[in-house]
């Protein structure tokens, strides 16, 4: 399971939740429960009732987005 801080909705966080199926699920949960340093687009995890940010993995992805994106724009 894979979770992702999709947004803030006022008090809210928005996690955006896949599993190895491929379904994805949103759910909403107190800000206040993230870390203060929580961003959008961080990988989270859950451990002993505490929501970390996994920043191995976080880094990963905002890496691989970081090429496509590269990639898309010297297609242009």
């Amino acid at each position: 399971m894979t979770m992702i801080l999709d947004r803030f909705e006022g008090d809210y966080a928005v996690l955006e939740i896949s599993d190895e199926t491929g379904s994805v699920l949103y759910k909403n949960l107190p800000a206040d429960w993230l870390p203060e340093d929580a961003a959008e687009g961080d990988v989270l995890v859950k451990a002993e009732g505490r929501y970390a940010i996994d920043s191995y993995e976080t880094e990963k992805r905002r890496a691989a987005a970081a090429e496509k994106l590269r990639a898309v724009q010297g297609e242009a």
